[in-house]
């Protein structure tokens, strides 16, 4: 995955996820916060079709078909684009779902953790009114922001998070039946934090 992608480019709807896979170990331990990271890059194509898209059943709908997906590498980051549709489902309450992921892994922790700054302040400056705010709980670190507003029926929210030397970008395309409320929108972003919490612990798995 390009480095600019977590750079000015504010306007990339992109996320991510991850053929990369912890050194060994449990799914729930941490992995190395130092040195060059805990986790290792695999290239492999099915990661995008063994996530946790259960996660975002409600409110966004389910997984019906495979993952597009495609391997990268550039800029000495290998990674993985994953693009997920989601179908309306019972308890759904959005259509013409699109989840992007998109996964940069790095050449340490240290250096994951400068990029991530500064893409952080580069949304803040470009971004001024994406209500940019941080996500505890989620990785490290990790800050979510919108490229829509919140009263708008097309939502285009992105969850971006770091941990140890990995650097996701999840963003979701979403149209509601009715205008969104500060609720929906609750929920709508619980979903993607809990769909992006089990991709960590997937890429643990040794």
């Amino acid at each position: 995955m390009r480095l600019h992608r977590f750079s000015r480019q504010g306007t990339v709807a992109v996320a991510l996820v991850l053929a990369a896979t912890a050194c060994a170990g449990d799914a729930d331990r941490e992995v190395s916060q130092e040195g060059k990271g805990g986790y290792r890059w695999v290239a492999t194509d099915e990661i995008c079709n063994v996530l946790p898209y259960g996660e975002l059943a409600d409110p966004l709908g389910a997984r019906e078909e495979a993952a597009d997906r495609v391997k990268r590498s550039g800029e000495g980051a290998p990674g993985i684009k994953c693009v997920q549709p989601l179908v309306e489902t019972g308890p759904a309450k959005y259509g013409n779902v699109k989840v992007e992921l998109d996964l940069a892994y790095t050449e340490s922790v240290d250096f994951s953790k400068d990029v991530f700054a500064r893409a952080r302040a580069n949304t803040a400056e470009d971004m001024p009114d994406s209500g940019l705010t941080e996500v505890k709980g989620v990785g490290k670190e990790a800050y979510r922001f919108a490229f829509t507003k919140p009263t708008e029926l097309r939502q285009v929210r992105a969850l971006r998070l770091r941990d140890s030397n990995m650097m996701i970008d999840v963003t979701v395309t979403a149209e509601a039946r009715t205008p969104p409320t500060a609720e929906s929108l609750k929920a709508y972003d619980a979903s993607v934090d809990d769909f992006a919490k089990g991709v960590l612990k997937a890429l643990r798995r040794g």
